[in-house]
């Protein structure tokens, strides 16, 4: 088996419909350079449908997320050829990566899907109509009938669009995501954890004061009551004394008034 070279690449496909449209100046390195058609499906949007995109509309595949591309061209492969496909390094580089294989069927007729899984760390976009997808030629040395199920491919099939709609999808920007999350909610629980902890510490200590506070106010009206009774006590002595004495001074005065009384008689 040998590949394909530029110059012989050029004549095999511009005297054939190997590749529809054909476009010369697309030949480069070996290789014819394949562009992004009208189809897509992406895991990261919301509906999960086939998307149609009108020529040089945009998309954008997110990190950690599958797509479904399907090529603007038609092929149609020789049954004495095998033909390999990738993706362009520019591309690859920034994270895409093919995850549907690498070559084309012997006898092949139709529109070729590529399934790929952005594994970078940033959103990547892409174009319709840009050229992404090089496709390399090689002889077999016998002929090799087409046994398969995607003949005639010019639509996203149901099947591979059903697998990668099926539950919530794992990857690791997704587990990252969702760590960054739980981290997110355990810091909150911490913080709240914390003040919690301060609220109830402020409101022991302020009952503690007010405790102390009211404590020393019973202490104080206690000690004011009993001077005041003490206060009373003392009065009511002062006060019986001071009769006593008056009774006594008046019998006194009496007793010399009646001593005067009789060295008078006398």
């Amino acid at each position: 088996m040998a590949f394909i070279g530029t110059n012989n690449l050029a004549q095999l496909l511009q005297n054939s419909n190997i590749i529809t449209p054909f476009d010369k100046d697309r030949i480069k390195n070996g290789s014819y350079e394949l562009s992004l058609g009208c189809q897509v499906f992406q895991t990261d949007s919301e509906a999960r449908v086939v998307k149609e995109l009108a020529f040089g509309e945009k998309i954008r595949i997110k990190p950690g997320h599958f797509a479904l591309l399907l090529t603007e061209e038609t092929v149609n492969i020789p049954e004495t050829t095998i033909a390999f496909i990738s993706i362009k390094a520019k591309i690859k580089f920034k994270g895409l990566v093919n995850v549907s294989g690498f070559h084309v069927d012997p006898g092949f007729n139709g529109k070729l899907l590529f399934s790929v899984y952005n594994a970078g760390p940033s959103t990547i976009i892409l174009k319709r109509g840009e050229k992404y997808f090089p496709i390399w030629f090689a002889e077999l040395n016998e002929s090799q009938k087409y046994i398969g199920t995607h003949g005639g491919q010019n639509e996203i099939p149901d099947e591979p669009v059903e697998a990668l709609s099926q539950g919530n999808l794992t990857s690791p920007n997704i587990l990252s995501e969702r760590i960054d999350k739980l981290d997110l909610r355990k810091n909150y629980t911490q913080w709240l954890l914390i003040t919690l902890i301060i609220v109830l510490g402020g409101l022991w200590l302020k009952g503690c004061y007010d405790v102390n506070e009211t404590k020393k106010a019973i202490d104080f009206g206690y000690q004011k009551k009993v001077d005041e009774l003490n206060n009373d006590s003392l009065n009511r002595i002062n006060k019986t004394q001071f009769d006593s004495l008056r009774i006594e001074l008046d019998t006194l005065k009496i007793q010399l008034k009646n001593l005067s009384k009789n060295n008078e008689n006398r």
